[in-house]
């Protein structure tokens, strides 16, 4: 009787261990990670890749994927006019972060619009300050500086808030100008690894 007990015991204890191991990732993240989809096969992984999604998900202490980013995210040029149609990045931008022990960091977005802070280079106190600053269309050397109301209050994800047009549930992507300017921002170049095709 005490040997079927002692089995029974250590099944238990094997199937408990099991458990509590297999129950070590998060759930809620997983899942945000696996609504991203699958990768554009246009467009190479790594800095070009998925605009407008939220970098840190992926490349923060939870999945760890190379590199390991304190802050990502897109900036693009104006609201597009449906849902269907993909903004417009802008290139060249300066993002400008300070945190809540007044450090700074500046960062410039690539033709896909995407920027990131590897944690190694700058590891923030949160919350953190943010302001862009882009290039006029049409006016040589000359920026525009837009500050953001809000404090980024611990995601390093821009779009974990910013997240397509404007919502209830979201102030939109990260946009330069409320609507086209004249002159325009310029288009895309197409050869970027990151543009649409």
């Amino acid at each position: 009787m005490k040997t079927a007990r002692n089995a029974l015991a250590s099944s238990l204890f094997v199937l408990v261990s099991w458990g509590a191991f297999a129950g070590c990732g998060n759930r809620a993240v997983d899942e945000r990670i696996a609504l991203l989809g699958e990768e554009d096969p246009n467009v190479p992984v790594g800095e070009f890749h998925r605009p407008g999604q939220p970098c840190v998900l992926c490349h923060g202490e939870y999945l760890r994927e190379n590199p390991i980013m304190s802050v990502g995210g897109t900036i693009y040029a104006y609201p597009t006019k449906t849902p269907e149609e993909k903004p417009l990045p802008v290139k060249g931008a300066k993002v400008k972060l300070t945190d809540s022990f007044g450090e700074q960091y500046e960062v410039g977005t690539n033709c896909a619009g995407n920027f990131f802070i590897e944690t190694g280079k700058w590891d923030p106190a949160f919350p953190i300050r943010a302001e862009i600053e882009y290039p006029v269309p049409g006016a040589l050397e000359s920026t525009k500086r837009v500050v953001m109301s809000t404090r980024i209050s611990r995601d390093g994800s821009c779009a974990g808030c910013h997240t397509a047009n404007p919502t209830q549930g979201s102030p939109g992507y990260v946009f330069c100008a409320e609507a086209q300017t004249d002159p325009p921002f310029p288009p895309q170049d197409a050869a970027c690894p990151g543009a649409a095709k």
